[in-house]
Formats: C-alpha cells, sequence, structure tokens
C-alpha cells in the first residue's frame, strides 16, 4: 500500500500537536509494510526523518511556488506520477480539491469555528489572509472522501458546526510517545530537576498559555490552595505571555512560588511529569489533550478540567474539576498534598488508564480507514 503524507509541517524541529501526531502515526505505519511517501514544498527536519526506518520513505520536495498551487495542483499531479493508494493530510487542512486518489484528512478539532472565529474583530475577517486560510480549510474538510478526528467530543463538534456528515468521520485517539511508558532513572530525575532548578516540589503544567489554556485559573486556585513548600511550574509558553502572568501571581502574594520555564526539551518532559506532585490541564477547550496521556503513561497524578474532550481521555484515570470557580481544584489540590493514600491511589489510576492509548492501535486502525477507502 503506498500512503502520502502531506508532510510540510515537518520542516520545523518543534513538536507540538499536530507534529507529534505526524511522526507517531509514522513511525508506527512503517512497521506496518507501509510504503510511505513525505510531500512538502521545502526540506524535512532531521529531527523527524531521524525517527524513521531509512527504507520506509521517500520524501519528494516541490519546486519554489506559491502556496495555492503547491496544494491544488502539485500535490495531486505528484500522486499520480507516484502511483499512491492514499493521500492523507494529518494537520486540519492541505488537501487539493481534486485528486487521482482517495483523500483522508485527520480534522483534530473544530477550535477555530468555535473558540476563535468568535474573537475575531470583523475588519481581520474579511482580510486576505483570513479569507484564504477559511478557504483552505473548507476544501479540506468538504473534497475529503473521510475524515480521521481524535475524540467523540471532537466529531460531536465537527458534526454540528462544520456540517460533516457523521459517517465520514471516524474517531481514533491519539496516544503518549513511547518514552513516557519507560523508566525515569534517577540519574536522569537528578539531571532534569538541576537543569531547571526544581528544588522543591512543584505541581506541574505544560502547554500553550494562551486564553483557552485558562492559566490565570490554574495560578489563582494554587495560591487558595496555599500549600507550604510547594511551586507552580509551568512549562510551555511565549515570552511576551510572561509579563500578565508574573502580575497576578505578585498580586497573589505567589510571585516567588511561581517558576515559568517557557520551552523546555522534549527529552526532558518525563522526568518532569515523574517528579511532579500533580499535572494539573486546565483548558477550556481540547481536540484531544495529548499531556493527559503523557502525565498518565509516567504514572502522574493528573486533574483536569470538566471541559471539551478532556473528561472523555482521562475516564478514570485522574479527577476533574469545574471552571465555574476554583473551590474544586484547589480542594484537589490540598487533598493530593496532605493525603498520602489519596495520592497513591491517583497514582494507580493513571498508570491502569495510560494502557487504553498506544500508537499501535491507533495505526492500525487508521489502516482500516485506508483500505475501506481502496
Amino acid at each position: 500500500m503506498k500512503i502520502a503524507f502531506n508532510a510540510r509541517l515537518l520542516n520545523s524541529p518543534t513538536l507540538r500537536g499536530w507534529n507529534r501526531y505526524t511522526i507517531n502515526l509514522l513511525i508506527e505505519l512503517s512497521s506496518l509494510d507501509i510504503e510511505l511517501f513525505l510531500y512538502s514544498d521545502s526540506p524535512l527536519h532531521e529531527s523527524h526523518l531521524s525517527k524513521l526506518p531509512k527504507d520506509c520513505y521517500q520524501v519528494r520536495i516541490s519546486p519554489p511556488m506559491r502556496y495555492i498551487l503547491w496544494e491544488q495542483y502539485w500535490l495531486p499531479k505528484q500522486c499520480k506520477e507516484d502511483q499512491i493508494d492514499i493521500l492523507h493530510c494529518p494537520m486540519n487542512f492541505g488537501l487539493p480539491w481534486s485528486s487521482p486518489c482517495p483523500r483522508v484528512l485527520t480534522l483534530h478539532d473544530a477550535i477555530d469555528q468555535i473558540y476563535y472565529s468568535q474573537n475575531i474583530p470583523w475588519n481581520q475577517q474579511l482580510s486576505l489572509a483570513n479569507l484564504q486560510n477559511k478557504f483552505y480549510h473548507w476544501v479540506a474538510r468538504h473534497r475529503a472522501d473521510h475524515i480521521i478526528t481524535v475524540s467523540q467530543y471532537s466529531k460531536q463538534d465537527i458534526v454540528k458546526h462544520l456540517q460533516i456528515p457523521e459517517d465520514k468521520i471516524t474517531v481514533i485517539y491519539e496516544a503518549a510517545d513511547d518514552k513516557f511508558h519507560n523508566e525515569i532513572t534517577s540519574e536522569k530525575r537528578v539531571q532534569v530537576r538541576n537543569k531547571y532548578q526544581l528544588q522543591v516540589p512543584y505541581i506541574f503544567y505544560i502547554g500553550g498559555w494562551e486564553k483557552r489554556k485558562n492559566i490565570p485559573f490554574l495560578i489563582k486556585a494554587f495560591a487558595e490552595a496555599n500549600l507550604d513548600g510547594i511551586e507552580l511550574v509551568l512549562a510551555g509558553g511565549k515570552d511576551e505571555q510572561r509579563e500578565p502572568l508574573l502580575k497576578l501571581a505578585e498580586s497573589l502574594g505567589i510571585a516567588n512560588r511561581l517558576r515559568l520555564l517557557g520551552w523546555v526539551d522534549d527529552e526532558d518532559l518525563p522526568a518532569l511529569y515523574g517528579e511532579a506532585l500533580c499535572f494539573v490541564y486546565p483548558s477550556e477547550y481540547e481536540g484531544f489533550g495529548l499531556q493527559l496521556c503523557e502525565a498518565m503513561g509516567v504514572g502522574c497524578p493528573v486533574l483536569a478540567a470538566r471541559s471539551s474532550c478532556l473528561p472523555e481521555v482521562l475516564g478514570d484515570g485522574g479527577e476533574t474539576f469545574s471552571l465555574d470557580e476554583t473551590n474544586e481544584l484547589t480542594n484537589c489540590l490540598r487533598r493530593l498534598f496532605n493525603d498520602q493514600s489519596y495520592y497513591n491511589d491517583l497514582v494507580n489510576k493513571s498508570k491502569q488508564r495510560s494502557c487504553k492509548f498506544n500508537w499501535q492501535l491507533t495505526a492500525q486502525t487508521t489502516i482500516n480507514v485506508y483500505q475501506q477507502l481502496i
């Protein structure tokens, strides 16, 4: 079976969201006798390619051209030349209007239409860049022969808000990288603590710091919990997002216990989760919430907002809390700090739930979608 991927986002070394999904899926497909073709308009980053067996894929880089020509003309032309069986785009947009082979789109969520579009000023909504972006997304959704999404919650939103027929959508869960299921050595734990100067117990969050991630809610709940000798460690985010969080922490009297790490090395993540008292995810809207799987993979207690897909993914692997007010999260943090049996119970639940998610199952279910289309 010859499968081509729109792999143009793999030109960046970052492993957030879509790239992490793409690479893990490619790794598993490469072990299942799938011939992979990676299409891009610029060279792919070696850090991604190094994870794949050398003889399992071919890279095709187009000549320089405008993006719309690359998507609408070059992609289908290359599929025909390579005699591709399925063209798969793993990133919400990037499929051509017509194609010599069936097209699969991984539509992770409907967040742009549900969450962000309401907050865009009308003049920006009518800008050429925004109209082009909407066009690319619309073409991908409506010309895909089948859509994969990553949670039942996302499927419901896609059907309701994007008017995609339910029988055109298959839910296939994501999973954490294998490294989150491997034992973390004591040497690595000490190394990571020293690297980031984490000398005391801490509550951990990693992800974006934009509005929907709801970081101020977490900071307020942490301040109210008033846990002696505990820090709140936030990883991810951008430099320009630091100042408002620092000002909030200062107004709450916890500036000396808030640590903003910013971007952290991917190889350090398992130890950062593993050393944390717990992982907290207060996001208002997610399509899947991969960090839950990462935290559960290392057996870190997980507290997640009772919003969007998070209760679905977390299941019985941790505790959820309301976003209406901070009381529930505050009480959970206090109980984790004071009740060792409660902490141990959440560790066990986390480990057990993590077994429900694996990339082997994700890849095999994805192949089933390919085969049905062929």
